[in-house]
C-alpha cells in the first residue's frame, strides 16, 4: 500500500509540527544571550529539532489510531486512519517515527534521549488511557506542550531561565484551555463512548465557568509578565514600549475577546472558533520572544 503524502501530512498535523519547530527555534535564538544565527545550524540543535518533530508526529498518529471510532462521529470528514492509510500502516509509522526520534536524541546525549522516551511513552499513555478521562489527559498534553520549551534549557543551559519558564507556563495555560474547549466541542461523540471528560462529568455550563476562571488567570499572569518584562530581559525602554504595544494588540485584547466568546459559546461551531482563537493567541505569545533579543 502506498501512503498518500497529503493524507500523511494531515495525519501528523504538519502545521502543528511546524509551530513546535518554530517555537524551539525562537526560544533557542531569542532566549540565549549572544547566540549567533549560524549556531541555529549546529548539528546537535538540528538533531533536537528532528527528534522533537518526530516524537510529536508519532504522538499524533497513535492518537488518531486509538480514536478512529470517536472521530467518525466528531469529525467524520477528517478521518484518515482506516481510510486512506490503513491501521497497520499507521501503527508501523508510529513505531518507526518514535524509533528515529530516540536515535536522534541519543546522538545528542543520554539525558535528552531519556526525556524524549518519556515524552513518547506519555503520548502513548495519553492516547491509550488518559485522553478521555477527567482532566488528567488535558493536563498531560499541556505539560508536554510546555516541555517542548523546557527541554530547550536542558539542551542549552545558557538560555534565560526566566524566559523559558514564562513561556512554558504560558504554553501550559493556553494549551490546557484549548484542550478543554476541544473536549466540549467533541461532547456528542464522547458521550456515545462513555468518556469522562470535564464537560461530560460537570456539564457544559460548569465547564464554561472553569474555562472562564482559567482564562482570567492566564490574562492576569500575562499582564503581570508584561509589567516585569524590562527586569526579566534587560531591554531598553523603547523596546519595552514596542513589546507592550505588541502584547496589547496581538495577545491581551484577543484574550479578552476569547473570554467573551467563552461566555457566549453555545453550539459546536462556537467552540471550534474558540479552539482556533486559542491557537492564534499561543502563537502570538510565542512570537513575542523576539523582544528578548534587544
Amino acid at each position: 500500500m502506498t501512503i498518500p503524502i497529503v493524507d500523511f501530512l494531515r495525519l501528523i498535523r504538519i502545521n502543528n509540527l511546524l509551530i513546535i519547530t518554530a517555537t524551539q527555534i525562537f526560544a533557542y535564538y531569542f532566549l540565549t544571550p549572544n547566540l549567533g544565527y549560524t549556531q541555529l545550524f549546529q548539528v546537535n540543535f538540528l538533531l533536537l529539532l528532528g527528534s522533537t518533530f518526530l516524537v510529536a508526529a508519532a504522538g499524533y498518529i497513535i492518537n488518531d489510531y486509538m480514536d478512529v471510532r470517536l472521530d467518525l462521529i466528531n469529525k467524520p470528514g477528517k478521518v484518515i486512519v482506516g481510510n486512506t492509510i490503513s491501521r497497520r500502516w499507521a501503527m508501523f509509522l508510529h513505531l518507526i517515527l518514535n524509533g528515529f526520534a530516540l536515535l536522534l536524541a541519543l546522538a545528542i546525549n543520554k539525558q535528552i534521549a531519556i526525556l524524549v522516551f518519556i515524552c513518547a511513552f506519555s503520548l502513548w499513555l495519553y492516547s491509550q488511557f488518559l485522553k478521555k478521562t477527567y482532566l488528567i489527559g488535558n493536563i498531560l498534553v499541556a505539560l508536554l506542550t510546555a516541555f517542548t520549551l523546557w527541554i530547550m534549557h536542558i539542551f542549552q543551559q545558557d538560555m534565560m531561565v526566566a524566559g523559558i519558564w514564562v513561556y512554558g507556563i504560558f504554553a501550559f495555560g493556553t494549551t490546557l484551555i484549548r484542550e478543554i474547549i476541544k473536549d466540549t466541542e467533541d461532547l456528542r461523540g464522547d458521550q456515545n463512548f462513555k468518556c469522562r471528560t470535564l464537560p461530560i462529568v460537570l456539564g457544559v455550563r460548569k465547564t464554561k465557568d472553569i474555562l472562564m476562571v482559567l482564562q482570567i488567570s492566564i490574562i492576569g499572569l500575562t499582564m503581570a509578565f508584561c509589567t516585569s518584562f524590562v527586569a526579566l530581559s534587560y531591554s531598553s525602554y523603547k523596546i519595552y514600549i514596542m513589546f507592550l504595544m505588541y502584547m496589547l494588540i496581538l495577545v491581551v485584547i484577543p484574550m479578552f475577546v476569547m473570554a467573551w466568546f467563552i461566555k457566549t459559546a453555545d453550539v459546536k461551531r462556537d467552540f471550534s472558533r474558540l479552539s482556533s482563537l486559542a491557537k492564534w493567541i499561543m502563537m502570538a505569545g510565542i512570537v513575542s520572544m523576539v523582544f528578548w533579543r534587544f
